[in-house]
């Protein structure tokens, strides 16, 4: 790796980095972007993983779009709210068609795609998603008919949509949960559809004319979308296989145009032969705690508060992301520093710093102490902690240093516990865990639903994931679900965001960095939430 990482140095130096621009015909502007692997699918109830997540909002259009910051409508001409934000009535722009032409987009077309997405039969991988809407899990779970969903096409251009909890302009945006499918091309193909090129039918800004598999996914400009104008790359190339150091090397021979940040040597190879990025922080990463333990013995310690903060405070952050968690930051706090806010990003809107990014030895044998005068135990009585993670060797690098630190700032004794992917999600699904190595998606809005719902008491009774029950948290994760507005739900969110790093209810260590490297002459790309936007880039004259 380090005579690779040498030679791309050299590379770097001797051959000229600006990237070359390719053309599908004379004067047609083109974006090759380097992926990692190929999508598994296209079809937005099953997709669930990169790149197929970068390429949904290309193919289709929701009714609300974040268009550089702004929030526009996307097929909806305008909306009305109800003041509790549980009730959202759009109107639906006239003329509009799938990429075809001449397949008109109609109401008809949103409700089907919820009501595809709820079915029970189907077992989409999103369809938890639709939870949101009101009576979404009941008809999932076959408690409730279909017309108790929140769910009415009024006409062929109004449509209303009822949820359990408020909503805001960004929900909408960065997901194709609200894109219209056309179920007289959807329902012939059944689960083939989304699975190639000529299987795939939107109404977004881009068209998928080729999907070669595992070589390459070819997106053109729709010239029927409602906003061509705006849209000024005609054609972009998703490029299999570009990803580590291949896809350096491809960047350095001007084969691609954009290429995902690797790791932190990667990176720097990247802006010392001058590549500008776009970053945004992807995911928490850290040990997830199993508040009653792996066993009740280790459960006893675990579930005390200030013991769980002397492991915190043990924990050297700074020297874990330098070392063997290179591609992300050190954590401060839960909320990541690219997270918004209401005007600003959350951080600059509410500062805190939870804990120190390098471990406090001092401070954490007090935590220890005092946890052991709590419990009535000595040091020699704290058990084996288990660190369980996936088999391989970055996350047992990275269990290994810490496991080190807890040695050296408390005697604290641990094991780590490798295993399979699947061991490893069924053990900690099931609570058979103590420490779990893993990483959390950053959401929009905010944590709340996407993360912290795994700490209420209500997700404890149905999972053994966390063990953790504690009414003062449940009560303010309610009063933060039900925030009528964005200002409300930021000011509700900060309120739980301090209880979870008060009580250290995981032992958060990184926010991990994705992104984008491209040449200056690369202009529009920018991120709605954790999502990169593509759709509006161009290429300077």
């Amino acid at each position: 790796m380090k005579r690779k990482m040498a030679l791309l140095m050299v590379a770097a130096m001797a051959v000229n980095v600006m990237p070359a621009v390719s053309f599908a015909e004379e004067g047609e502007k083109v974006v090759r972007v380097g992926v990692s692997y190929d999508p598994v699918t296209l079809d937005y109830a099953q997709i669930n993983a990169d790149p197929a997540t970068d390429m949904d909002t290309m193919i289709g259009d929701a009714l609300i779009r974040n268009k550089n910051g702004e929030y526009i409508g996307g097929i909806a001409q305008s909306w009305e709210v109800s003041e509790d934000g549980t009730e959202w009535t759009f109107t639906l722009k006239e003329g509009l068609t799938y990429s075809d032409g001449e397949t008109p987009v109609t109401t008809e077309d949103l409700v089907y795609a919820v009501k595809r997405l709820l079915d029970p039969e189907g077992g989409y991988n999103n369809s938890d998603s639709a939870f949101v809407f009101k009576n979404g899990k009941a008809y999932y779970d076959g408690a409730c008919a279909w017309e108790e969903v929140g769910v009415e096409a009024i006409d062929d251009l109004t449509i209303k949509y009822t949820f359990e909890n408020p909503q805001y302009e960004l929900n909408f945006t960065s997901t194709t949960l609200y894109a219209p499918l056309e179920e007289a091309f959807v329902e012939p193909l059944g689960v083939e559809y989304g699975s190639s090129a000529e299987k795939t039918l939107g109404n977004g800004p881009f068209v998928v004319t080729e999907w070669m598999s595992d070589s390459s996914v070819t997106m053109v400009k729709n010239e029927n979308y409602w906003d061509a104008d705006s849209i000024k790359i005609d054609q972009f190339t998703f490029l299999v296989g570009a990803s580590s150091d291949t896809g350096i090397d491809m960047m350095m021979a001007g084969e691609l145009d954009l290429w995902p940040a690797g790791n932190a040597m990667q990176r720097q190879v990247m802006e010392d032969s001058g590549y500008e990025c776009c970053i945004t922080y992807g995911s928490y990463q850290g040990l997830n705690i199993n508040h009653k333990g792996k066993t009740e013995e280790t459960g006893l310690f675990l579930g005390n508060a200030n013991f769980r903060k002397a492991i915190s405070y043990a924990v050297d952050r700074t020297a874990l992301t330098a070392s063997v968690m290179t591609g992300a930051d050190p954590a401060s706090r839960l909320v990541a520093p690219s997270e918004g806010g209401v005007e600003k990003t959350f951080q600059e809107e509410f500062p805190y710093e939870a804990w120190p990014v390098t471990a406090e030895p001092e401070k954490a044998k007090e935590y220890l102490n005092a946890a052991l005068e709590e419990l009535g135990k000595t040091i020699d009585e704290v058990p084996a902690i288990e660190l369980l993670c996936y088999d391989s060797q970055g996350s047992i690098d990275i269990l290994s240093a810490v496991q080190d630190m807890l040695l050296t700032n408390l005697g604290i004794q641990c094991v780590i516990n490798p295993q399979t992917i699947q061991v490893m999600i069924n053990s900690a699904m099931s609570g058979d865990y103590d420490l779990w190595y893993g990483g959390n998606a950053i959401a929009e809005p905010d944590a709340l639903e996407d993360y912290l719902n795994s700490y209420t008491t209500e997700s404890g009774q149905t999972s053994g994931l966390r063990g953790y029950s504690n009414e003062e948290f449940d009560k303010l994760y309610a009063t933060a679900l039900a925030s009528p507005t964005i200002e409300e739900r930021r000011s509700n969110f900060f309120e739980i965001e301090k209880f979870f790093c008060d009580n250290t209810m995981t032992l958060l260590l990184g926010w991990s960095e994705s992104g984008y490297y491209y040449d200056s002459q690369f202009q529009g790309l920018y991120y709605d939430g954790g999502t990169p936007v593509f759709t509006y880039m161009d290429i300077a004259e």
